[in-house]
């Protein structure tokens, strides 16, 4: 079985025009071995050639699944990466992530087993840590909002988050602190290493089409005592041009769908 120190696990809905602007930020940043495995979330003929055709084009491997959603994909690129691979690192990411820093000295810190860059948008907006500290109010807003429909709960939970989440970021980035443990880390770049996975098995919860994974993912890494952090040596660019636009989903509803079903799954039993 080959080894790698990294691996990526990279799913694609339609669109891959993102996809030679990751790879070349990979090469360009990511020091020691790696290999990038491409998940096609399937929609039509035409867009699997292209997406393979631009996997093979930047030597990564290729993997068709069926269009089930974000931790369904997830997964089914953890198995392949579990079954043909020996890797330190894996590491889950949109396709429209740009690297711009990755110090991996960082990733060696002990105590560090599930970690999130500093994510900037176009904007420049940061977008990790997702929640900063658990927040039973803010994430039970959310969830009655969500269950009974009404947008002052769901906002109000929003807000609580937010108005937390800025404040303790802002306090973090004057810190002279390289890492700082979070609760819940932003999905679109997710590092986990090889111990971390071992203990989790496959993370994401496949009933949730998208959306709310990374609250689904914070508590089962709570569960099992496994910390998340997020450390200023790595730095992304998240495009937000991906998939989104092209999918036909109804987003509130998934949103809603995704919510309740990890709130009650986890947090009503």
């Amino acid at each position: 079985m080959e080894k790698y120190k990294y691996i990526f696990i990279v799913l694609v809905y339609r669109n891959a025009e993102d996809l030679d602007d990751f790879v070349e930020s990979v090469k360009k940043n990511v020091n020691g071995s790696y290999r990038i495995v491409i998940v096609n979330s399937y929609f039509d003929e035409d867009s699997k050639n292209e997406i393979e055709e631009t996997a093979e084009r930047n030597d990564c491997d290729f993997l068709n699944v069926d269009n089930k959603g974000y931790g369904y994909g997830n997964n089914r690129g953890i198995e392949f990466a579990n079954n043909n691979y020996s890797y330190d690192y894996l590491i889950i990411s949109n396709p429209d992530i740009v690297i711009q820093k990755f110090d991996c000295n960082v990733l060696d810190k002990k105590g560090l087993s599930v970690v999130g860059p500093l994510i900037l948008t176009k904007t420049n907006k940061s977008q990790n840590p997702y929640w900063f500290i658990e927040n039973y109010l803010a994430e039970y807003l959310i969830y009655k909002g969500y269950k009974k429909r009404n947008k002052l709960m769901i906002y109000s939970g929003i807000i609580i988050n937010k108005f937390i989440r800025e404040s303790l970021l802002l306090l973090f980035k004057v810190s002279k602190h390289k890492y700082k443990k979070v609760f819940a880390l932003h999905g679109s770049f997710v590092i986990f290493t090889k111990e971390s996975l071992l203990k989790l098995g496959l993370p994401y919860n496949e009933k949730m089409f998208l959306f709310a994974e990374e609250q689904f993912l914070a508590h089962i890494l709570k569960r099992e005592q496994i910390p998340s952090h997020i450390v200023k040596d790595i730095k992304v660019l998240h495009k937000e041009d991906g998939s989104m636009s092209l999918s036909k989903i109804s987003v509130k509803e998934e949103a809603r769908k995704s919510v309740v079903t990890y709130y009650e799954e986890l947090l009503l039993k």
